[in-house]
């Protein structure tokens, strides 16, 4: 377990002076490094040995959203099992004033490169630390209804700054993307409490569109996102957003 206080960038500010919603992921995924890096568990030393994680889902809960003046984001992490195929990352988050913001979980699998198909945690010996349980209560699992009737479309493209260790868009981008593609008046006056994403594929260095479907919802706005590939139609993810 990992607790440390993380100041955020004026970089990170938006123009209606909350913090960026990509800015938070990043803090999270650097958190996580930081975690799993002290029992050789990261992206980078697990590599080592032919196997690393892929995030297969993430979901975001926030109770108030953050802004400048919430200061320094305080960031606890942990990782413990999920079905034993899962690794689940957790994230308390709170502003400096030790004010509760939120939570936000992470369920991850490692994958053996060579096979090119998942372990199960407790054959692996170096998953013994993450290995124990820790929440009394864990989260739901992510199921993120399909986009069925779209009405709204957006084409991006991977640049190479979007690309990570493993060659491939990191997760911190589909969400943007995503969050791009709603009206621009929600953005306006509303920010995304809660955020959910389904990881189905890896996306390469290609042209991504995405899909936006506006549902019914007695919290805010809420939409459905599909991002697929531009041509051949393959569904990368599907996320949801809900903005309060």
């Amino acid at each position: 377990m990992t607790e440390l206080e993380n100041a955020v960038p004026f970089s990170g500010i938006d123009p209606r002076g909350r913090v960026k919603f990509s800015v938070l992921l990043e803090m999270f995924q650097e958190m996580a490094d930081i975690d799993a890096s002290k029992f050789g568990l990261s992206v980078s030393q697990t590599m080592e040995h032919g196997v690393s994680w892929v995030l297969r889902k993430y979901r975001v809960d926030l109770e108030k959203y953050p802004t400048k003046e919430s200061g320094s984001l305080t960031i606890k992490t942990y990782a413990e099992p999920y079905r034993n195929l899962f690794s689940l990352r957790s994230f308390k988050l709170s502003d400096a004033k030790n004010g509760y913001i939120g939570s936000a979980y992470t369920w991850w699998v490692l994958v053996d490169f060579a096979k090119m198909r998942p372990l199960r945690l407790d054959r692996y010996e170096q998953m013994k630390p993450f290995m124990e349980r820790i929440t009394e209560v864990l989260p739901e699992d992510v199921k993120v209804p399909a986009v069925e009737a779209p009405s709204l479309e957006e084409l991006w493209k991977v640049r190479w700054n979007d690309l990570d260790v493993n060659d491939h868009t990191n997760h911190t981008v589909y969400f943007s993307w995503a969050l791009d593609s709603v009206p621009d008046e929600v953005p306006e006056k509303m920010s995304p409490v809660f955020v959910e994403g389904e990881f189905l594929h890896p996306v390469p260095r290609t042209r991504v569109r995405c899909l936006t479907q506006e549902v019914p919802s007695a919290e805010g706005r809420e939409f459905l996102h599909s991002l697929r590939h531009s041509e051949d139609d393959t569904e990368y993810a599907r996320l949801l957003s809900r903005w309060k």
